[in-house]
């Protein structure tokens, strides 16, 4: 039985390892209460190179008080040169049943979000992300005033994972 444990914990963080070894960047803002609407969330990051592709995703962690089955953002990208490509995004975060998406404890879950992906940084310098929440109630025009129940929010730049022949 022992054995066995081992075998589990050394499979487990050989994993972890793999997985880590393919993170380019990562950042996160915590929150204390919620994501206030008026905060805009900006990650810097210095372009890898310019010719490798990468997957940028978005990371949340979020507790039981989170009440939505959605999640809405307006993401900017401002490259080196200035240029800005903007996004307004949904993502699911939980079953229709309301239990939340993600892994990690029945209480706090991490979900890893798509963002974009095969992103060439193909300019030199220093690339901004920067993030808003854009939740509202059903039938509200407003924004809430607070987003509850997300704890932490981040970026992670990873290099695509190369096909095996």
């Amino acid at each position: 039985m022992q054995t066995l444990k081992l075998l589990l914990l050394v499979g487990f963080c050989m994993g972890l390892v793999s997985c880590q070894e393919d993170l380019v960047f990562s950042e996160y803002k915590s929150f204390t209460g919620g994501w206030p609407k008026t905060d805009t969330l900006v990650f810097d990051f210095e372009a890898p190179d310019t010719i490798r592709p990468y997957d940028l995703f978005f990371v949340t962690r979020v507790n039981q008080d989170y009440e939505f089955n959605n999640l809405y953002l307006i993401a900017h990208i401002t490259f080196p040169n200035g240029k800005q490509i903007g996004d307004t995004l949904e993502y699911e975060m939980a079953y229709p049943d309301g239990e939340l998406m993600g892994t990690g404890m029945s209480s706090v879950k991490e979900s890893k979000l798509w963002y974009k992906s095969n992103v060439v940084f193909t300019e030199q310098g220093t690339y901004d992300i920067a993030v808003i929440q854009a939740m509202r109630k059903f039938g509200k025009i407003e924004a809430l005033d607070t987003l509850k129940g997300i704890m932490d929010f981040g970026i992670h730049l990873e290099k695509v994972k190369q096909a095996e022949n």
